[in-house]
């Protein structure tokens, strides 16, 4: 509540000062400092009694000159002081709403970076999945190849549980007369090759 060097001031007073002596601007909310003067000036010296009369108790409300002074000053101060206020307010204001439209880009950008991510995570599993199945065709096509290449020679010939530690000296003399023994020597056309 307002004051004057301890006095106290009626708030009806006060509040009625604050409106007759104060003009604002309906967009912006700051006062008009000289037609705030004006105003206190008129109050001051207008009144049903002639120019210079102050208002009585009767006809509005009452309050010293000293006191009306003080008062204009208090308002006058006040608004000094909120009027720097409402230009920072204002800075404020419209940094956060800077500050809100980059968040809000940089939450659209993490967005799509995440959904991209995500596909390439969805694509890499499939690429993992089909070279695990490509490595085993592909082991399953080697061994096949080996089987075909050595299908696919003629006139060769596998034996199979033959001992490599017999009391035979020359095992490979010996498998050579052995064949020629068994499927006769019109069989070979060339000499055979032990390998």
């Amino acid at each position: 509540m307002p004051s004057n060097g301890g006095k106290f001031i009626c708030p009806k007073a006060f509040l009625s000062l604050v409106g007759d002596c104060c003009t604002f601007c309906a967009k912006c909310g700051k006062s008009d400092k000289n037609q705030a003067k004006l105003q206190f000036d008129r109050r001051k010296t207008s009144g049903p009694a002639g120019d210079g009369a102050e208002l009585g108790p009767e006809k509005g409300p009452y309050i010293a000159s000293g006191e009306e002074q003080d008062l204009h000053q208090i308002l006058v101060a006040m608004q000094h002081s909120l009027t720097p206020t409402d230009g920072k307010i204002d800075s404020l204001s419209y940094r956060m709403d800077r500050m809100t439209e980059h968040l809000d880009k940089h939450a659209k950008h993490l967005n799509q970076s995440d959904r991209r991510v995500s596909e390439v995570e969805d694509g890499q599993t499939e690429l993992v999945t089909s070279q695990v199945k490509l490595n085993k065709e592909l082991n399953s096509l080697r061994l096949k190849v080996d089987d075909l290449e050595a299908l696919s020679r003629r006139n060769n010939l596998r034996i199979v549980g033959v001992a490599e530690y017999t009391a035979i000296d020359n095992m490979e003399g010996f498998i050579e007369q052995l064949l020629v023994q068994l499927l006769g020597c019109a069989t070979f056309s060339d000499l055979l090759v032990m390998e």
